[in-house]
């Protein structure tokens, strides 16, 4: 009899099974007594390694003994005729099955189940104005803000960030169903009534699992001691938290005060219009903050904030600044609030935001990181830490960690939830998106409508992500500017180039190559970057027209310093992604540099690797896992295999460039022939899906009309 059959027979084959199970359900139950009962670490430890001891004894013990009906036996001392060894087996099976249960269940709870808020954990909402004067209500924002901004320090406390809290404000919603949507134990809440140099500030401290008031107090001081009494309420919540969480405190962090109650005035002014995100807004939080640095030169935090204010009013976020000029007017006041005080998470998080910008993605992940560890609650710094990881440094499975972080610390903002759907959507997990979705709806409809349209859009379905946008602009008519280069794309896409020219104030270089235009793509490119030529998004879009438009003479000195830029690496959304790659690896095959040719197929596929560790598997119109695999084989001489995945890309709705002389090659290969018909198929389809809506009964028509003779060539051709 052979080994195995012989291992099986004695059923040391099923023990090992059994018991691996069994010890992965015990350290589970371990984990979960360990955290509750708030057990030393130590027990984890030894538990794991008893069980590891106990596994080879477990085995050898199947091995030499039996079970029979009298008991426990040698194996050698048992009749074969009389062995049981078949009826253990399945004894044995049956408990396999049962502990699989187990894990599963334990599996499910751990992933799915939504428990109660952390223990150690408190939304601040917005105190209400009680003053006479409504205008008033930026500073008591203000007062809710920094006792938010001193607990967010407390090591161990969790504590909901500004966006979700401030959801509340104006609503007399029950304590108990707040803290259920912040996922809170705690919840503070107070008023602010102001008059002259008179303030009287209420706070009340509530258990949001049964609205119980567990401290309240009422300070009346003098305005110009405000930062005495925001340290002194903290002071006073801290205690009341040590109290009943069991925190390990010494003592709360103190406001950070300004040498001009004015200037903290204008500072409180800029911060209640900054989180606005308007135009407006931002323009009007930028002088408010430029006010408080002429009445206090040395106030840090409106440094910093001026920074922020700065770097948003570029042309590619809320305002019109050029990428240098926002840099040259954020610059002085990041190096000025580092010089005053480098211990403020927010002077961090401004100088790690320009870097960034500038292009200095190591330095600034440092000073992100850095403002996250001075405030452990800073939601916005992980929201710009997932960005900067995922688009430029292609550090997927980090970023998608970071965004899970900055969503249980602001569930109610808009950009995390937003953020958060669109990675769910690409790696397929498309149950959680849609859960995920539900709770968007409320938040913001517009942007669960644009979400919406992308997730429907799986498999091709353009028209349905244009539609989803137009629903988007519809419900919000002011909001386009923030995704218009997006419906460009999209109209482009479908083929209808006069609607995806006039949607976009700046057409990107892209478009016009989607369209067809390589020329036009490289005079826009051009005129971008004389413009802005410190832009590196400016200066990668030019490299890549140029090689569109075959200059490789142009292109390929701006290319290479991309490359060099990236740090050698190919990004989903970064200054160098796939057709940048393709773009350089043309330009040295060209010139016979099979070298260089090599290196930069290496980088693609190491991209392609890192989207699978991260569970990235999907494909929109603007990338694709399937698409990028397959022409970096297809560059490196795998034929047949590259373009069965280029196929599958393009079935999937990634949208490949018709006219790029880069990829020259695969339009000239008889097996792109299908592809490239499929793919005009496609935009038929689609574009008569999108255009039998808006061209029957537009509901649109508010906000948005098709071009003049779209729908009459649509008529003309019988809707076809």
């Amino acid at each position: 009899m052979g080994l195995i059959s012989e291992l099986r027979r004695r059923n040391v084959l099923r023990m090992a099974v059994l018991y691996a199970i069994a010890a992965w359900v015990i350290m589970q139950v371990a984990e979960v007594l360990i955290d509750l009962a708030k057990l030393p670490d130590w027990i984890g430890t030894t538990t794991l390694a008893l069980l590891a001891v106990g596994f080879p004894i477990a085995l050898i013990f199947s091995w030499f003994y039996e079970l029979t009906p009298q008991g426990i036996s040698l194996e050698k001392d048992v009749d074969r005729s009389e062995s049981i060894t078949h009826v253990t087996g399945r004894r044995l099976d049956f408990i396999v099955i049962s502990l699989l249960c187990a894990a599963v269940i334990l599996f499910a709870y751990d992933k799915w189940w939504i428990g109660g808020p952390p223990e150690q954990s408190i939304a601040v909402l917005p105190f209400t104005n009680m003053s006479a004067d409504p205008e008033q209500e930026y500073f008591s924002d203000g007062i809710s803000e920094e006792l938010l901004n001193v607990l967010s320090k407390i090591p161990g406390l969790r504590v909901a960030a500004r966006t979700s809290s401030f959801q509340f404000k104006g609503e007399n919603r029950d304590i108990i169903d707040i803290g259920e949507q912040l996922n809170t134990a705690f919840v503070l809440e107070g008023s602010v009534r102001k008059a002259g140099l008179q303030v009287r500030i209420t706070a009340q401290l509530v258990d949001a699992s049964n609205g119980f008031h567990l401290w309240s107090e009422t300070y009346d001081r003098e305005l110009e001691n405000i930062f005495a009494v925001q340290d002194e309420i903290s002071a006073a919540i801290v205690e009341s938290l040590k109290e009943h969480l069991g925190l390990q405190v010494e003592a709360a962090p103190r406001a950070m005060a300004a040498a001009n109650t004015e200037a903290h005035d204008a500072y409180l002014r800029g911060r209640h219009l900054v989180v606005q995100r308007t135009k407006a807004s931002i323009e009007g939080a930028a002088r408010e903050f430029e006010k408080a640095l002429e009445l206090d030169p040395n106030y840090a935090l409106a440094h910093a904030e001026l920074v922020i204010a700065n770097l948003l009013l570029r042309r590619n976020q809320y305002g019109n600044l050029t990428d240098a000029e926002a840099i040259a007017k954020a610059a002085p006041h990041a190096e000025r609030a580092m010089a005053l005080d480098p211990s403020l998470a927010e002077t961090h998080a401004a100088t790690g935001f320009l870097l960034w910008q500038q292009g200095n993605l190591e330095e600034a992940l440092t000073h992100f990181e850095q403002a996250i560890q001075i405030n452990p609650n800073y939601a916005v710094v992980y929201n710009w830490m997932a960005n900067l990881l995922g688009n430029h440094l292609g550090r997927y499975e980090e970023a998608f960690a970071m965004r899970e972080t900055a969503l249980r610390l602001d569930p109610l903002s808009i950009p995390a939830a937003g953020n958060y759907i669109r990675k769910l959507i690409i790696r397929n997990r498309l149950a959680e998106a849609e859960r995920e979705l539900e709770k968007f709806a409320s938040i913001r409809p517009s942007g669960y409508a644009r979400a919406r349209g992308r997730m429907t859009s799986l498999g091709g379905k353009w028209a349905n992500s244009i539609l989803g946008d137009l629903d988007a602009w519809r419900i919000t008519p002011g909001r386009v500017y923030y995704w218009r280069d997006g419906l460009s794309a999209l109209f482009a896409a479908i083929g209808l180039e006069q609607e995806a020219l006039a949607i976009s104030e700046y057409p990107l270089p892209r478009i016009l190559s989607m369209l067809g235009r390589p020329g036009d793509a490289v005079a826009t490119a051009e005129a971008r970057f004389a413009e802005d030529p410190t832009s590196l998004g400016a200066r990668s879009d030019l490299g890549l027209a140029l090689a569109g438009a075959h200059d490789y003479a142009r292109a390929r000195p701006i290319l290479e310093e991309m490359w060099q830029q990236s740090g050698g690496r190919v990004t989903q959304y970064g200054w160098f992604r796939i057709a940048n790659a393709a773009a350089l690896i043309a330009i040295h095959r060209d010139a016979g540099e099979e070298a260089e040719v090599g290196e930069l197929v290496a980088a693609i596929r190491d991209n392609v690797r890192r989207y699978h560790e991260a569970g990235i598997t999907g494909a929109d119109l603007n990338y694709s896992v399937d698409y990028e695999e397959g022409l970096a084989a297809y560059l490196a001489g795998e034929r047949e295999r590259g373009l069965t995945l280029i196929a599958n890309g393009a079935e999937d709705g990634f949208f490949i460039m018709q006219s790029e002389a880069y990829l020259q090659s695969l339009y000239d290969d008889p097996g792109f022939a299908p592809i490239r018909a499929g793919q005009e198929a496609r935009q038929v389809r689609e574009r008569k899906r999108f255009l039998h809506v808006v061209c029957t009964d537009n509901p649109y028509e508010a906000v948005w009309q098709p071009a003049d003779g779209t729908c009459e060539q649509f008529a003309a051709v019988g809707g076809n």
